[in-house]
């Protein structure tokens, strides 16, 4: 059985020989005209995400890598001069044009199909990580307002980070209020907690301020930025962040939220429980030099 869309044709069971089948022989025909090519395109596009997701078990968001188990890659900016105050950063990511990236893994969907938009980009000046996150969802929440309290309860981003050559890796989980949760330790072991003094060193600034609330539902927009000293990383002994490679991932997460997610930069996976430390799924960092 077969079922027409505009000039195309295509089987109720998506099989892939069929789709590919009836693809190529209708953008072939239709190119030739050209009021037909962008429309051709642009199925064709959204074609290949949906089979690669099928393919792949894994659903990122177009531009993405959607090959299972490979590792993303990114090079952190280096900026020519710090950032005072968090509040900041956006304006002088713009004037340094730090690029986006999407947290559009999204892991266990089948159990939690929904997914919201969200993003962050980063930059380093050798002593201190700079990190902005943006998202989009249909709810926020944010009742933990004290640093070390379960901010993953809340609307949350969360920077995981494991330097090379050692075997400790950071958790910094950051709730859409700026407070913040953040321990170091090895895979499966014990997680320390960060002092009052390294996380007081962490500036924040959030778009919805620092005072907590209970549910918001309905459309949300939020950002939060971090100003995260070397030295905060209480575990190494950083002495500049310049040509410095690791391992790293970023997370978009709410527990108590209506709807729950479990996005990641890097895909963590569909199999088993939802759990983000697993450093073999991080992906790479290399923070670049002056």
């Amino acid at each position: 059985m077969v079922s027409n869309i505009g000039y195309f044709t295509f089987p109720y069971d998506f099989s892939l020989p069929a789709i590919l089948l009836s693809l190529s022989s209708r953008v072939i025909i239709k190119a030739k005209d050209m009021r037909y090519y962008n429309m051709a395109n642009n199925i064709v596009k959204a074609l290949i995400m949906m089979l690669m997701t099928m393919i792949t078990g894994t659903a990122c968001d177009a531009g993405e890598d959607n090959e299972s188990g490979k590792r993303k890659s990114l090079t952190v900016a280096r900026l020519h001069h710090g950032i005072g105050e968090a509040a900041e950063i956006p304006a002088a990511f713009n004037s340094h044009g730090v690029k986006w990236n999407e947290i559009g893994c999204q892991n266990w969907r089948k159990d939690y199909p929904y997914k919201p938009e969200a993003r962050f980009r980063i930059a380093h000046d050798g002593q201190n990580i700079y990190v902005e996150y943006h998202v989009r969802e249909d709810a926020v929440r944010a009742v933990n307002g004290e640093d070390q309290s379960p901010v993953f309860q809340d609307a949350c981003c969360e920077f995981f980070l494991m330097i090379d050559g050692e075997d400790t890796y950071y958790n910094i989980e950051s709730n859409c209020i700026g407070a913040i949760l953040m321990q170091g330790g090895k895979q499966g072991g014990e997680r320390e907690e960060a002092s009052q003094a390294v996380l007081k060193s962490i500036k924040r600034w959030a778009s919805l301020g620092n005072d907590t609330f209970e549910t918001r539902v309905g459309a949300q927009e939020w950002s939060l930025t971090l100003i995260i000293p070397a030295s905060a990383l209480f575990q190494s002994n950083i002495k500049s962040l310049d040509g410095m490679t690791a391992t790293a991932n970023f997370f978009k997460y709410g527990s108590r939220l209506p709807k729950r997610h479990f996005l990641s930069w890097n895909e963590v996976g569909q199999q088993g429980k939802p759990n983000f430390h697993q450093t073999a799924r991080f992906g790479r960092l290399r923070f670049a030099e002056r």
